[in-house]
C-alpha cells in the first residue's frame, strides 16, 4: 500500500522571524511511519519544519511543510497525483493564524503588540476530495483533560462530514506516559472505540486498517 502520513506542527507566520505554533514534536508520526514501512508499505512522511524524523530514513520518503496553507498545497499536490491508497493525518494543524503577516521583522521595543487571529482551513474533511480515486482517511484528535462524553463528542465532529474512515484519539493527560500512552481507535459507524496500549499497538492497528 502507498501511505501518506502527516506529522508535526504547523507554523503560522507573524512576521519575517516569528510564528505561532503548538507543542507537537512529530514523534508519534515519525514512529508510525517507521512502523508502517516495516510492514512493507511505501510511506511518505509529510512533516512540519523541525519535527522528529523517522529512524528508517532509507525506507520512508520525507517532505516538509510550514504553515497550514502550505500543508494544504502539499496535500493537494501529493494526493492529486492519485498514487496513494491511504492518508493518516497526524499533523497538529493550528486552529488559528494571524490575520496579517508582516514581511519585515516587527520591532522588539513596542510597549505592546496586538495580534488578530482568524481560523485556519480545516483540512481533514477535504482529503478525500483531493484524490481522484478512492482513499482511506484516518484522522487524529487530541483533547485536553476531557471527560468520556466530551471525548466522544470531539471525535463525532470529525466524522460529521462523512469524509473520514477512522479517528485516533488521545488526551493531553495521557502524554506523560510517553510511547506507552493509550490511544482509542474509532471506526466510522462504530459506537465504541478500540483501546490500544501505546504507539506499537497503534501501528499494528493502522496496518490492519489500511490493508482491510
Amino acid at each position: 500500500m502507498r501511505i501518506l502520513l502527516t506529522s508535526g506542527a504547523t507554523r503560522e507566520p507573524i512576521d519575517a522571524v516569528r510564528f505561532l505554533s503548538n507543542v507537537s514534536t512529530g514523534r508519534t508520526g515519525a514512529l508510525l511511519a517507521g512502523a508502517l514501512a516495516q510492514h512493507d508499505h511505501a510511506v511518505t512522511l509529510l512533516h512540519g519544519e523541525g519535527a522528529v524524523r523517522p529512524g528508517l530514513m532509507n525506507s520512508v520518503a520525507t517532505e516538509s511543510f510550514s504553515s497550514t496553507e502550505n500543508l494544504e498545497a502539499q496535500l493537494r499536490r501529493l494526493l492529486g497525483a492519485g498514487s496513494y491508497d491511504a492518508v493518516i493525518h497526524c499533523a497538529a494543524v493550528s486552529d488559528y493564524r494571524p490575520a496579517e503577516t508582516h514581511a519585515a521583522k516587527l520591532t522588539s521595543y513596542a510597549s505592546e503588540l496586538t495580534l488578530r487571529l482568524v481560523p485556519t482551513t480545516k483540512l481533514l474533511p477535504k482529503l478525500k476530495h483531493y484524490a481522484p480515486r478512492p482513499l482511506k482517511v484516518i484522522g487524529f484528535k487530541l483533547t485536553a483533560g476531557a471527560g468520556t462524553q466530551d471525548r466522544a463528542q470531539a471525535v463525532a465532529k470529525l466524522f460529521a462530514a462523512g469524509t473520514v474512515d477512522a479517528v485516533i484519539h488521545n488526551d493531553m493527560d495521557d502524554l506523560a506516559t510517553g510511547d506507552a500512552r493509550p490511544f482509542h481507535a474509532w471506526r466510522a459507524g462504530s459506537p465504541t472505540p478500540e483501546s490500544l496500549a501505546g504507539i506499537e499497538e497503534l501501528g499494528e492497528w493502522l496496518n490492519a486498517f489500511v490493508c482491510a
